[in-house]
């Protein structure tokens, strides 16, 4: 038998890593550093068996369902109260005696732990002393990781509907297979090449409002977007290859498209990184590739700049900074990757069809 004290302290010792992997999960931005880190382990380990699933059901594309980060979440929340009922279980058993009539076994003690726990009482058992006390606070456990669910899944859906709001208005406007040049292909063909300041000043919006969201609340990763024929991970790569374009290769004013380069980088930096994936190297720079590019910009209309080895390496350079660790998280998630430009068959990872 184990010790009364002893089973309280593990109960007391349980309820409170299980409060501060909540307080740590949704109430402080970032990922969480507790010692329990519920959905954290549950997202290592059902990662892999639910791409093997999705694989089966879409007959070889690695795209993850739309199911996994609300399955996911849903777990960790189920795992949270479980957590909690197992603690005040524990430490309701070894107050046994402190009920009319007294606890009769472990089994017992986590019934009334439950009951309490979800906020729903029983009427069988009669606490006394230190036991009402505990009772009183499995509700306030119970209730707050509840509340705190229900406050966290409108924070959830509030920052996907900015996000996705971005990848909308991107939609049909990047050409078919969508690509960078493909954009400011577009924007010259409808005469709105004088739009692309405010359309890249509003992509660094979106971008550094990306990055805060999901930064702050990891599982916000796996929510796939409306559209199921692209990504907002693939979206994020499209305009930064428009500004690298516009960088490199066009002659023109660029500060808004370094503006958009910079904050974009910094998010592939940071949501890479915050899975520990890894980036494959950018490969050689490609001056036939460049050339196409350049001859593409100029049918459009823009006044590019002559090829030669600096423009090539500068393109490269710029491109490096966001686009191998860009294809590393669409590959973790298995998005749709299109190559840089439309037709070829340049592309890193999974592939799925562009459209």
């Amino acid at each position: 038998m184990v010790p009364a004290t002893l089973e309280f302290l593990c109960g007391l010792a349980i309820a409170a890593v299980t409060i501060a992997d909540v307080f740590s999960s949704i109430l402080v931005p970032g990922p969480a550093d507790s010692p329990l880190r519920v959905a954290t382990r549950l997202r290592i380990v059902s990662l892999p068996l639910w791409r093997w699933l999705s694989r089966r059901r879409s007959e070889g594309r690695t795209r993850l369902s739309n199911s996994f980060a609300p399955l996911l979440f849903s777990l960790a929340f189920l795992g949270w109260l479980l957590f909690l009922v197992l603690a005040f279980g524990l430490m309701l058993h070894a107050l046994s005696s402190d009920f009319t009539p007294r606890l009769q076994g472990f089994s017992h003690a986590l019934y009334v732990s439950g009951a309490y726990v979800l906020t729903v009482g029983v009427s069988d058992v009669q606490p006394h002393g230190l036991a009402r006390w505990l009772l009183l606070a499995a509700a306030l456990c119970g209730f707050g990781v509840i509340t705190a669910t229900i406050t966290f899944i409108l924070e959830i859906q509030s920052n996907l509907h900015e996000r996705e709001a971005g990848v909308l208005k991107l939609s049909g406007l990047a050409g078919n297979p969508p690509s960078g040049v493909g954009l400011l292909e577009t924007f010259a063909s409808l005469g709105l090449r004088n739009e692309l300041g405010h359309f890249f000043k509003e992509w660094a919006d979106w971008s550094a409002a990306v990055l805060n969201s999901h930064v702050s609340f990891p599982v916000l990763v796996y929510f796939h977007s409306i559209d199921s024929e692209s990504d907002w991970v693939t979206a994020l790569e499209i305009v930064l290859d428009a500004a690298t374009l516009m960088m490199a290769l066009i002659d023109e004013d660029c500060g808004l498209a370094v503006l958009l380069h910079r904050s974009g980088s910094r998010t592939a930096a940071h949501l890479s990184g915050l899975f520990h994936l890894r980036s494959e190297h950018p490969g050689i720079a490609d001056e036939s590739a460049v050339r196409a590019l350049s001859n593409m910009l100029r049918k459009a209309g823009y006044r590019v700049l002559p090829v030669d080895s600096a423009v090539v390496g500068r393109f490269f350079s710029l491109r490096s900074d966001y686009s191998s660790r860009l294809r590393a998280l669409a590959q973790h998630l298995g998005s749709m990757q299109c190559p840089l430009i439309p037709g070829s068959e340049e592309a890193a990872g999974p592939r799925e069809t562009c459209a």
